[in-house]
């Protein structure tokens, strides 16, 4: 049987990071890529339901952000894209390949490739070195289409046989190709074009960052009809094999168009982005997302998921939260009280925010004419005092609601941004008689919907450890934590980062750092702002950062670092790395060296590159330099959790790989790099010191009585005495 609308077949739990592209080679058949650098094949275990267990295909060593489907008559393949620069085609069946390689790399671009098409034996590849390409399956490179200003963001093959390309780009064009050369032009939107699909009817779509999906005719490029709804980016596009056109983006939906034109259903789903969806031959709809999970759609009742999962599923949705900071306009005196839920909605999928009587706001959905609650919206982390919540006879900036068991009420999470995360989730199990094996759950949705703030006690410009008091972020340089499993803690297994990267700060303060500089050094700033809506990273370290760090005025060559910093993980090494690193170490601005510092940390998380800088034994020197542990005291908020995140690092490296000599060395410096973070007094840095220690302790024993008696005798909250008792 048939339903009307779409309900929930199936969540597929397998990607460790965002789910950015997928194909559906059959019905049985789904592939996933992802930023966990994994390409994933799914499979029906039956007629109706998927198998929850996925195969990896193949591993790159970085994100994988684009996928096709190669198919000439003889060979099939998966067409893969990404962060490597490279398209890798490879085939469903693994057998006894290698993970790593491919059967088949075509090379020719120099950045990311962040959308692939095929048909008829060719395959056609956007990047963002702002060309478009052609290819044979064996590597020929048929056509380069160069013409784009930007990062070519959706390429489709209209005809094969007379080798007729359509494209779209960050450049706000639209082209279409014939035989390698341009011969039509137009500006499309407003804003990045992010993607394309062809229609039936001699039409085609094309979605943009300007919230908009424009249909136009295939011929002459006029516009024929605008379609609004989305409320944010608009990321993709396919077509239903009825002719339905569904698209998805930033504001959490997937939307189907009937025949291209009215609204008939918005799917929400419990996360920040929806990068994908797209549609199988049997009307089915796949969805990829920033929670790291692939769903799967259906209209057919016998696909349907179990009522356990669609309920789950819609539990989810009403705890999922929105920060007020991320919606445009957005007024706490504006909002109308639930008795405008009364009154029926205007259009599917419209949504209405309201002031529920205990005074939280909530998100609800006009869906199948009744109003469904999609979420609440959380108050950002810079909120005034006025706003506080009142719980148990004090004020708090946050009391968050947790639901812990299906069918009872959500327990009350009160937190201050002035507190540990730890701290707060180690009380709120201890409150509840929950299992220890929760925390790290608990820290991650308070970090979440506090939009991560620091967890130093401050905030704002007045703690931000930049020169120039313009330039302030809210969680630019946020940190990882020492992870937990219920098995313990020691020995810590993950590096830590600094991986916040907050990026409207980041370019208002470019552009006002910019606009100081003498007119030689001042750079692109519309260029820069471009090269971060593309995530064009790689242009974004090489172009900026370095020279920033090379050429500005020393007063604000900060920013230069912390743009490093953010990036760092996400891009491949280039040639002077390494000469800006030593820069930022010798400089005699003590926050540069903080910057440089927590720089070093994040390259731990280099895959392919990272450890092995840090397996030379003369790099401990030079890192853990006297005058570096002296900003302990001189940058008491933001040096000690610094270095106690480079030296933890230091331990899971030197345990991981079993490196005796590498263990020597930190030993000689263990000390004085302990002496350092104990007189900063900070609690976040003694404990990760105390992490490293004991993780350096599981592989050799270290005796050092006096450390953890003075960090036993001064800090006696629950997570110090657990890892005291594992020692």
């Amino acid at each position: 049987m048939t339903a009307t609308t779409y309900q929930l077949s199936a969540t597929l739990n397998g990607h460790e990071d965002d789910v950015r592209a997928l194909i559906a080679p059959t019905d049985s058949i789904l592939v996933s890529a992802s930023r966990d650098t994994t390409l994933r094949t799914w499979t029906k275990a039956n007629a109706t339901k998927w198998d929850p267990e996925s195969t990896i295909n193949y591993k790159s060593n970085m994100f994988i952000n684009s996928l096709a489907w190669f198919d000439d008559g003889a060979n099939q393949l998966i067409v893969s894209g990404g962060n490597d620069t490279f398209v890798n085609l490879t085939s469903v069946d693994i057998g006894s390949r290698d993970l790593n390689e491919p059967e088949y790399c075509l090379v020719g671009h120099t950045a990311n490739v962040c959308s692939l098409d095929s048909k008829g034996g060719l395959i056609i590849s956007g990047s963002w070195d702002s060309t478009a390409r052609v290819w044979t399956m064996n590597g020929e490179t048929v056509h380069v289409l160069k013409g784009h200003e930007n990062s070519v963001w959706g390429v489709k093959i209209l005809d094969a046989e007379k080798h007729i390309y359509l494209t779209c780009s960050a450049d706000k064009t639209i082209r279409k190709w014939v035989e390698g050369k341009e011969v039509k032009k137009i500006i499309a939107h407003e804003d990045a074009v992010r993607d394309l699909a062809v229609l039936p009817n001699g039409t085609f779509a094309s979605c943009s960052n300007d919230k908009l999906i424009k249909i136009w005719d295939l011929e002459t490029f006029e516009l024929v009809r605008i379609l609004v709804g989305h409320e944010h980016f608009v990321y993709s596009l396919d077509v239903l094999p009825n002719g339905d056109l569904i698209s998805s983006g930033e504001d959490r939906t997937v939307r189907i168009w009937k025949n291209a034109e009215d609204c008939i259903q918005v799917i929400s789903l419990p996360c920040l982005s929806v990068w994908k969806a797209i549609g199988f031959a049997n009307g089915d709809i796949a969805v990829g997302s920033s929670d790291n999970k692939v769903r799967v759609f259906t209209t057919n009742e016998h696909r349907f998921a179990s009522h356990d999962e669609i309920r789950l599923f819609e539990d989810e949705l009403k705890a999922s939260s929105i920060s007020e900071s991320a919606i445009d306009g957005f007024s706490k005196a504006a909002i109308p009280t639930e008795d405008i839920l009364k009154q029926p909605g205007t259009i599917e999928g419209q949504t209405q925010t309201v002031k529920t009587n205990l005074g939280t706001i909530e998100i609800h959905k006009w869906e199948r004419k009744n109003w469904v609650k999609i979420g609440e919206i959380v108050s950002s982390a810079t909120s005034s005092s006025n706003e506080k919540k009142f719980y148990k006879g004090s004020w708090y900036d946050y009391v968050f609601n947790v639901d812990v068991e299906a069918g009872k009420p959500p327990l009350k999470l009160p937190f201050n941004v002035s507190q540990n995360p730890y701290d707060v989730a180690d009380k709120f199990l201890v409150d509840n008689k929950l299992p220890y094996s929760y925390l790290q759950q608990i820290v991650d949705f308070i970090m979440k919907n506090s939009e991560g703030v620091t967890l130093d006690g401050s905030q704002g410009a007045s703690s931000e450890p930049y020169q120039d008091p313009s330039y302030s972020r809210k969680s630019t340089s946020g940190y990882s934590h020492p992870t937990t499993s219920q098995a313990g803690i020691l020995p810590q297994t993950q590096y830590l980062t600094f991986s916040k990267f907050d990026v409207p700060s980041l370019i208002t303060g470019f552009k006002k750092l910019n606009a100081k500089q003498k007119p030689e050094h001042q750079l692109d700033a519309s260029h820069f702002e471009s090269l971060i809506n593309c995530e064009d990273y790689q242009k974004l370290a090489n172009e900026y950062a370095g020279y920033i760090i090379e050429h500005w005025d020393p007063s604000t060559k900060l920013i230069g670092f912390d743009l490093l910093r953010a990036l760092i993980t996400k891009i491949k090494p280039f040639d002077n790395l390494f000469e800006l690193v030593r820069l930022g170490l010798d400089s005699e601005n003590g926050k540069i060296r903080m910057m440089s510092i927590r720089l070093m940390v994040n390259i731990f998380s280099c895959k392919s590159w990272g450890e092995q800088i840090f397996k030379e034994l003369e790099v401990v020197g030079i890192v853990f330099a006297k005058r570096v542990l002296d900003e302990s005291t001189k940058l008491p908020k933001f040096m000690p959790i610094s270095i106690a995140s480079l030296l933890l690092n230091y331990a899971v490296l030197a345990n991981k790989y079993k490196l005796l000599g590498l263990l020597n060395v930190i030993s000689l410096k263990f000390d004085d790099i302990a002496n350092a973070i104990i007189q900063s007094k900070d609690e976040e840095s003694v404990y990760r010191l105390l992490i490293a220690y004991g993780t350096l302790n599981t592989f050799r024993e270290q005796n050092n009585v006096t450390l953890v008696h003075t960090i036993s005798t001064a800090y006696t909250s629950d997570r110090f005495t657990k890892v005291l008792k594992e020692l």
